[in-house]
């Protein structure tokens, strides 16, 4: 289903979520990435694999098959040098199997432990633009994304689906998990179609793949934890020649529960709507009024900022212009949003 998107006919400004959180973050980053405009040329492996991941889990939805959007990536891996993959694959001391792998491997057990959710799939990668009561210098300040998916449960409520990758997931009773910012879009929802949203499931999806156990050189298993899940230990078990049945107490808890994947439920609460529009619009005021981009320094600069060594570069009045060129493309302007996570005594077998 494709919802058709309000565009104003006047010209005006807008700003996404992803925009605002950048300058929360840090106002120097967000003027090298949506100012300036600046595209790292070096792939991050966080960014890479989580937008493979989403990318995967968008033609599920939209198409019932995966493999259409991971294609496009596996394109982009089979087109990069040999140094560039072990990189991608490098964290930190350990090098990990080939992206197109992990990606696979991902996707049949998210596949698997959703085989019985009853969602009835309204859109996929919507997008949506809607006014703000914020008004600068005579412009309506208007509100621009991208919604993953929106779905009808089991009891014919609409909720807002975000796909989240993560390297770990968070407990839910943590605040970042929650990431109530989202709130918003329920809000955007209602206000482009009149829709009565529920909330939001963050969908959660643990970016490092299962593991197996190694079989020790009597053949028995080594009794060494591993963290796994039911359709790789079952599908490792029959290729090694082991009966499943003889592994109850392993495969039984991870047929109920995935260590990989998590949804959590958040119902639309107005209070917490107002407080997390009223920041933005605070926020989006200062966008678009601030002259300076101040930096933000904490230790994660090195590692959570692409644009780290451009932004010590010119804090030290470096000549840049030749670092520019090499370690960043200009980025061509967007229109709307921008993408910068069974009853074990059955033994199912998992399939592909």
């Amino acid at each position: 289903m494709t919802l058709q998107l309000v565009e104003p006919k006047d010209e005006i400004e807008s700003v996404s979520w992803s925009e605002i959180k950048t300058f929360q973050r840090c106002p120097k980053q967000h003027d090298y990435k949506y100012l300036q405009r600046l595209v790292p040329k070096k792939k991050s492996r966080p960014l890479f694999l989580g937008s493979w991941i989403h990318a995967a889990l968008q033609t599920l939805y939209t198409d019932g098959d995966w493999k259409i959007g991971s294609k496009i990536f596996e394109d982009e891996w089979d087109k990069l040098f040999d140094e560039e993959k072990l990189a991608l694959r490098t964290r930190g001391r350990q090098v990990s199997k080939p992206l197109p792998d992990i990606v696979k491997q991902i996707m049949q057990s998210y596949i698997w432990y959703n085989r019985h959710t009853a969602w009835k799939v309204i859109a996929v990668e919507q997008e949506f633009l809607v006014p703000t009561p914020l008004i600068i210098e005579g412009k309506v300040q208007w509100l621009k994304g991208i919604i993953d998916l929106i779905v009808e449960d089991e009891d014919g409520a609409w909720w807002v689906i975000d796909h989240k990758t993560a390297g770990n997931i968070p407990e839910p009773t943590s605040f970042h998990a929650m990431d109530p910012q989202l709130m918003l879009y329920p809000w955007a929802a209602e206000q482009a179609w009149k829709w009565d949203i529920r909330g939001i499931i963050y969908n959660y999806v643990k970016s490092k793949p299962p593991t197996v156990p190694q079989i020790n050189k009597d053949g028995s298993l080594s009794k060494r934890k591993v963290v796994t899940d039911y359709p790789t230990l079952y599908r490792f078990l029959k290729r090694e020649g082991y009966d499943p049945l003889d592994f109850k107490h392993l495969l039984g808890p991870l047929s109920k529960r995935s260590p990989f994947l998590r949804q959590y439920r958040y119902p639309r609460e107005a209070v917490v709507t107002k407080e997390i529009l009223l920041d933005a619009l605070s926020v989006t005021k200062h966008i678009r009024t601030d002259k300076r981009r101040s930096r933000t320094i904490t230790r994660e600069c090195a590692t959570m900022c692409s644009y780290h060594e451009l932004c010590r570069a010119e804090l030290n009045g470096m000549d840049t212009t030749m670092m520019r060129k090499t370690m960043f493309t200009p980025k061509e302007s967007s229109s709307v949003g921008d993408r910068p996570d069974s009853d074990y005594d059955d033994y199912e077998e998992p399939t592909d």
